[in-house]
Parts: structure tokens; C-alpha cells; sequence
């Protein structure tokens, strides 16, 4: 109860340092060498999961080409939804490519479950081009495509998550072609900051824009994972994550003692309705981005003391679990 205590009164650098050194006293190293090595290969899984989709997309340009199926209608390919982009004024835009004359249904969604219409048509056979002008009215948005029975290979989608002056805790909740920190945030100023929990060395890993570059440029943040960000504007600033829904049965380690995760899949909500692994003597540490503190949930005689945890699709939070355990999200195409 001290703890908690202190941590509410301090100041959100104090409070940082603070919980790492926590970290040290709480963790066992061998477990945190193991998460360790569990995340690392999640990421690359994930990479390679989306450049397998993009072989089988220009496979699929290739049959197109060929007159293979001249005379009759070809049997229909997943379509792979690619190039997937937000504009700064709002709008989305993505393409596909389909056989000619296939009936399609473009369908968009919030939450992953329900899916609504949001275009039909045919085909010409020409690449499609799909914008979503309505994107602005949303935070965030799935795409997915029906092409005649077949569904597309993968949902694609944005997040836009508004980072105030100061910091703010953030995840990455997308699967993009590249997902190190040049790519991820391009375009911030000098005095910028994300600091990833070393589980390694139990410890805030540095990394700043410094005469316009990153110093750390290829670090990586991957759905599951999370940072502490500071934004040294006195602007509100809204940043965009553009990419693919993580499928399948992905799962990320969560270590005893303290360590920063997010979900898997781009949901908010509650994080037992989330699939969280929550134990009593854990503690879940949000940060109110408006207030710059932390707030406290632990979870104590099978109950959350201070109310459920709510996160926010691109939101990570630091964990203080009695026991590790493991986090496993589930989603496929056909899911809603």
C-alpha cells in the first residue's frame, strides 16, 4: 500500500524509474530471458506472415496476366488487401486485385465483430482502389473483403491515437510491411522520446529524435509490446498506425514482476473481456495521459479493487504480476 501510495504522488519521471527498479527486486531473470526471446520471435513470425501474403498477391497478378482461365471464369483467389494508407486530412485507401467480373462487398468494422457494407461492385480486372472518405469520423477502422464466397486473406486498418503534450503510454496495435521505430514514427521533432522496458537489463531503454533521426532507428514495437512515448510539443498530436490484424492464435509472454504489454488484436475494452491472464496480487498501472499519472488497479480476492482496467486500442500499461503467465488473443478472417 505505500507503494501504491508514492507512485500516485510523484511526478510521471519519478514514477518511470520507479517501477523498474521495482521490476529488478520482484522478477526472475531466467524468466525474463525467456519472455525475452518470446517476443523476439513473435515479431518475426509476424513479419513473415505478412510477406508470405504479398508473394501470394503477386502470384495472383501473375494468373490474372496469363489468359490461363481465358473462356471461363477462373476459380477466386483470397484477395490480399495491400497498400494500405491513411491521409493526413482523413481518408483510407487500400488496393486489391481480382479476377475479372467478381462480385465484391468491401465491409468495414470498429470492434472485429460486426461488419458492415461499405462498397460493392464488379470487377474490372484492373487493380482495385478502394477510399474510405468516411475514416475521418472514426478512430479507428477494419477493412476486410468478400470477393463472390471467398474472403480476403487479411483485415487491414488504422488506428489514430492522439498523444498529448508530455507522456503518454502507447502500442503499436497493427501489423505493418515494417515496424521499427524510423517507420513507425516518422516525422517528430527533436526532443522526442520512446522508451521500451529492457527485460534484459530491467531497465528504460533510450531512444530520441536527435537532429531529425531516431538514435535507435531499427528498434522495433510489435502488437503485444508497448513504450512510454513523450511528446515535447505543447500540442495535442495525433499519430497514425496503418497495417494488418494480427491472425491466429498469437501469444506474448508476461513475466513475474513488472513489465509493459498491450493487446494483441486492436480492441478496447475491459481486460478480462480481453482475454487477459489476471491473477490475484496482480497490478495493472494505466496512465491518464491528461493528468500525466498513473492510475492503479490491483486485483485482489478475485475482484479489481479500483474498478476494471479500460484500455484503448494503441494503449500499453505497465504489469505487476505475481506469476508469469502468458496473454493469447484469437482472430481469423471469418471471425464476426
Amino acid at each position: 500500500m505505500i507503494c501504491r501510495l508514492e507512485l500516485a504522488r510523484v511526478g510521471p519521471h519519478a514514477q518511470q524509474q520507479t517501477l523498474w527498479r521495482l521490476h529488478i527486486l520482484l522478477s526472475a531473470r531466467d524468466r525474463k530471458f525467456a519472455a525475452d526471446r518470446n517476443v523476439r520471435a513473435l515479431g518475426t513470425w509476424q513479419e513473415t506472415r505478412y510477406a508470405k501474403a504479398v508473394r501470394l498477391d503477386s502470384l495472383v497478378h501473375k494468373i490474372n496476366d496469363s489468359g490461363l482461365f481465358a473462356g471461363k471464369k477462373a476459380e477466386q483467389i483470397a484477395p490480399v488487401l495491400r497498400d494500405a494508407k491513411r491521409f493526413p486530412y482523413g481518408p483510407f485507401q487500400f488496393r486489391t486485385q481480382l479476377s475479372k467480373d467478381t462480385e465484391y462487398t468491401i465491409q468495414g468494422s470498429t470492434d472485429l465483430h460486426v461488419w458492415t457494407p461499405l462498397a460493392r461492385g464488379i470487377s474490372s480486372g484492373e487493380t482495385l482502389d478502394y477510399v474510405d472518405s468516411e475514416a475521418f469520423k472514426h478512430s479507428y477502422r477494419f477493412y476486410r473483403l468478400m470477393a463472390d464466397a471467398v474472403q480476403s486473406l487479411n483485415v487491414i486498418g488504422y488506428a489514430s491515437i492522439t498523444l498529448p503534450p508530455g507522456f503518454s503510454m502507447l502500442a503499436n496495435p497493427l501489423e505493418a510491411p515494417i515496424n521499427n521505430v524510423a517507420e513507425l514514427f516518422q516525422g517528430w521533432p527533436d526532443g522526442t522520446t520512446l522508451n521500451k522496458f529492457d527485460t534484459r537489463l530491467f531497465r528504460l531503454a533510450e531512444n530520441a529524435v536527435t537532429n531529425g533521426n531516431w538514435t535507435n532507428p531499427s528498434e522495433r514495437l510489435m502488437p503485444g509490446e508497448g513504450a512510454i512515448f513523450f511528446n515535447p510539443t505543447s500540442d495535442y498530436k495525433s499519430h497514425n498506425f496503418v497495417g494488418a490484424v494480427t491472425q491466429g492464435t498469437p501469444s506474448i509472454p508476461i513475466p513475474s514482476g513488472f513489465s509493459i504489454r498491450s493487446s494483441l488484436l486492436p480492441q478496447a475494452g475491459n481486460l478480462e473481456d480481453l482475454g487477459f491472464p489476471v491473477a490475484d496480487g496482480d497490478v495493472i498501472h494505466l496512465f491518464d495521459r491528461d493528468r500525466q499519472k498513473y492510475m492503479l488497479h490491483p486485483y485482489q480476492g478475485g475482484k479489481w479493487t479500483e474498478g476494471p482496467p479500460l484500455v484503448s486500442v494503441g494503449e500499453s500499461f505497465w504489469i505487476a504480476k505475481t506469476e508469469p503467465g502468458n496473454w493469447t488473443r484469437s482472430y481469423g478472417t471469418n471471425d464476426g
